[in-house]
C-alpha cells in the first residue's frame, strides 16, 4: 500500500524530550511499514508546502502521528480533520473524538454522566476561584488540555489554600489554560491499553509501581517520563505482570473496554487508573499513547500480548483500512 506518514518535524523549534520522542516514533514507523513491503511517503504538519502535497497526494492510508499544530495540543484533531476532508483512512481516531477528549473536563463529564468512577474535581479559570468544600486537601492541579505530563511536577500535588492558589496560577500564566483540580486519590496505579480491531482487545494490564518514593511523589510528574537521569524516572517502574486477582483484573479491564466504548474510539488508547478499595477511578483516556519503538508502555503491552513492533504497526494499519471499507 501507499502510506502516508503525517508527523511533526519541529524543525523551527529545539526539541523538547517529548517532541524529541514524537518525531522519533514517525520515522520508526516509517521503518517498519517498509520492511513490510509498504512504500512510505512522509507530510511534515510543520510545514506549509507538505501540507499542500498531502492534499495533492495518492495514499491509500495515512499514519497520523501528528499531536501538534502551532506547537499546541488543543489542534491535534486538525490533522484528522483535514484526512477525513480528503477521503484518506487513518491510524488515529475521528477528529471529533479527538477534541472531545483533549479537553480533560470534558472527557470527565462524559465518564461520569456514564457512572464510571472518577476523583472529584473542580475548574479553576484564575487561583482567586474559591475551593468547593466536598473537595478536602490533598490535591492535585493540571492543565484542562495539556499532554506528556507538561505542567505536572513535584509541587502538582497541594496539601494547602496557598499551594493550591500556586498552582492554578502557574497552569493559567504559563500554559495559558484553565488549571483542573481533583480530589487525590491514593492507591495503585495501572495503565490498561486497547488494541483496536473488528474486536477490540484489552491488552495485559501493566502497573506503574513507585519504588520506596514517599508517598507524595507517588506520580507520574513530567520527571518521571521525560527525565531519564531524574530520581522520579529511575524510580517510577512499570511491572508486568500485575498482582491482581480474577476478580480484580476483570473490574480493571471491563472498566478500560467501557470507557473505550463510551468516547466511541476505534484506534489504539490507554486508560489510565488508580485502583483504591476496590474501586478503579479513571484517571485519563489516552487516545494517542506513545507507540515509541523504545520504552513505551503501549508497546510493551503489546509484546506481552504477543504482538512484536512490526505486527503491532500492521495492526493499527489494518484496522484503519478496514474501518473506512
Amino acid at each position: 500500500m501507499e502510506i502516508g506518514i503525517t508527523y511533526n518535524s519541529f524543525a523551527h523549534k529545539k526539541m523538547l524530550p517529548e517532541e524529541r520522542e514524537l518525531k522519533a516514533t514517525s520515522f520508526a514507523i516509517g521503518k517498519h511499514l517498509r520492511k513490510l513491503g509498504h512504500c512510505v511517503q512522509y507530510f511534515d504538519m510543520d510545514n506549509p508546502d507538505d501540507i499542500k502535497a498531502l492534499c495533492c497526494a495518492k495514499i491509500d492510508v495515512a499514519f497520523d502521528t501528528c499531536e501538534r499544530i502551532h506547537d499546541d495540543p488543543r489542534g491535534e484533531a486538525y490533522t484528522a480533520a483535514l484526512l477525513e476532508f480528503l477521503g484518506i483512512p487513518h491510524t488515529r481516531t475521528s477528529s471529533f473524538q479527538i477534541a472531545l477528549g483533549v479537553n480533560k473536563v470534558r472527557a470527565k463529564l462524559l465518564l461520569a454522566y456514564n457512572h464510571i468512577p472518577i476523583p472529584r474535581f473542580q475548574v479553576f479559570q484564575d487561583e482567586e476561584e474559591e475551593l468547593h468544600p466536598d473537595l478536602p486537601f490533598p490535591l492535585f492541579v493540571k492543565g484542562v488540555a495539556c499532554e506528556n505530563s507538561i505542567g505536572i511536577d513535584e509541587h502538582s500535588l497541594v496539601t494547602n489554600q496557598q499551594e493550591l492558589k500556586e498552582q492554578v496560577h502557574k497552569i493559567n500564566t504559563l500554559f495559558n489554560q484553565a488549571a483542573l483540580v481533583e480530589e487525590y486519590i491514593p492507591g495503585r496505579e495501572f495503565s490498561v491499553a486497547v488494541l483496536p480491531g473488528k474486536t477490540n482487545s484489552i491488552l495485559p494490564i501493566m502497573e506503574i509501581e513507585f519504588d520506596d518514593l514517599p508517598p507524595h511523589k507517588r506520580f507520574l510528574d513530567y520527571k518521571a517520563k521525560w527525565v531519564t537521569h531524574s530520581d522520579q524516572y529511575k524510580r517510577t517502574v512499570p511491572v508486568y505482570p500485575v498482582n491482581l486477582t480474577v476478580e480484580e483484573q476483570k473490574t480493571i479491564s471491563e472498566t478500560a473496554l467501557n470507557c473505550f466504548n463510551i468516547f466511541g474510539l476505534h484506534s489504539y488508547a490507554r486508560v489510565d487508573m488508580r485502583y483504591n478499595d476496590h474501586t478503579p477511578y479513571v484517571l485519563e483516556i489516552n487516545q494517542n499513547p506513545s507507540i515509541n519503538e523504545t520504552g513505551s508502555g503501549y508497546v510493551h503491552s503489546c509484546e506481552n500480548h504477543g504482538l512484536n513492533y512490526s505486527e503491532m504497526i500492521e495492526a493499527l494499519l489494518e484496522n484503519a483500512a478496514q474501518r473506512d471499507q
